[in-house]
């Protein structure tokens, strides 16, 4: 049944001259193909009234999007966690950066560039974690960061002394605890960076419907967190005869969440709140915040999307970044480990720079 309702999908979308590789010769044209599928997809779903009302209010479609989220990405991560830790970044990694780099300094495409190139460049010169007596894990990506945020208020001509004693403040706090506590930095980083994507969720939403739904999201998102710290969703996870079954990769990466701790359920808790934070981490980033900043009550297509992106970042800079963001995630299938590793530490740029810059949206 389900194999002849994808014939039927793919027989008509092919005479709609959807599909049609002959002329999937650009960008532009693959664009254009898929709001066409888009539009047929939403003819096809949006026949019950229920669901036609829910897509045409933005705080109603954005709400029913974080639930169908949660539902699909929570049961994952108690189950099979190391999916999503595996296909996550490979699949919104990119998409993600894009997007945090957009909202948290507006046209500053290029510094954020030139510092994920940094981050790249120091981890291969064997100076992050991999030799944590020599530089813990997270110091220079917070000075990078930091650098970032400073140089950007000068170059912009509105330099803030409030903020800037706050950014330094900030850094100099996050270097003392990668410092003293590098492990245990490692994983409060991890964790806690998600909940930056949420705060930002809630300052940029501009309507009142949704900024109610960014902070009811953000509440099921804080309660999920608490029934898995608690234990309350331990019989969820994969076990046999008692014992939790999961493999090296993912009890290593466990390990590193919770150093601090020799219990493997302890290890798992905080693998599933990582993996299901991460994954609603993208949601917020990708979809949550796009939609709470738009104007308009019909989402944006695809096209619109490009369109600013090519506004904001310039053509140039979008396509020799996705070219990079391919090669890496090629190089990363064939060098998983190393692959992993320079993902965690641009994962930490990351989260830096969301925390840094968030400076600048709470003091103004």
């Amino acid at each position: 049944m389900i194999a002849a309702l994808i014939r039927r999908l793919y027989t008509n979308l092919r005479k709609m001259e959807i599909i049609n590789p002959v002329q999937l010769s650009s960008l532009d044209s693959l664009i254009q193909r898929l709001d066409s599928c888009r539009v047929y997809i939403l003819r096809l779903s949006l026949r019950s009234k229920l669901l036609r009302k829910i897509y045409s209010q933005g705080h109603s479609r954005l709400a029913a999007a974080f639930i169908f989220s949660t539902l699909v990405f929570l049961p994952l991560a108690l189950l099979r966690p190391e999916l999503l830790l595996a296909l996550g970044p490979l699949i919104f990694g990119y998409p993600h950066l894009m997007a945090s780099f957009r909202f948290t300094a507006f046209k500053s495409y290029g510094v954020y560039i030139l510092a994920t190139a940094l981050a790249i460049s120091l981890h291969l010169s064997k100076v992050g974690f991999l030799h944590i007596d020599q530089l813990p894990f997270g110091v220079w990506q917070v000075v990078v960061a930091a650098a970032a945020f400073i140089f950007i208020q000068v170059r912009d001509k509105k330099t803030n002394p409030l903020q800037i004693m706050a950014c330094l403040l900030l850094s100099f706090s996050l270097i003392g605890f990668a410092w003293k506590e590098p492990l245990i930095y490692i994983g409060a980083t991890l964790i806690l960076h998600n909940w930056i994507a949420f705060t930002y969720w809630i300052i940029t939403a501009k309507e009142k419907r949704r900024r109610w739904v960014a902070i009811g999201s953000s509440l099921v998102f804080l309660l999920i967190h608490v029934l898995v710290m608690n234990g309350s969703l331990d019989p969820w996870f994969p076990l046999k005869d008692g014992v939790l079954q999961f493999g090296q990769e993912s009890q290593t990466t466990g390990w590193y969440l919770a150093s601090w701790s020799s219990d493997p359920f302890v290890w798992y808790r905080l693998l599933v709140l990582y993996t299901f934070g991460l994954s609603m981490h993208y949601f917020v980033w990708l979809r949550a915040i796009p939609e709470s900043l738009n104007h308009f009550e019909y989402p944006n297509n695809f096209r619109i999307i490009l369109r600013n992106l090519r506004q904001e970042i310039g053509k140039n800079a979008l396509i020799i970044t996705t070219l990079v963001a391919l090669s890496g995630t090629i190089f990363w299938l064939f060098s998983f480990s190393l692959g992993s590793a320079i993902y965690f530490e641009i994962a930490l740029l990351h989260g830096s720079i969301e925390l840094i810059f968030l400076v600048r949206k709470i003091i103004k």
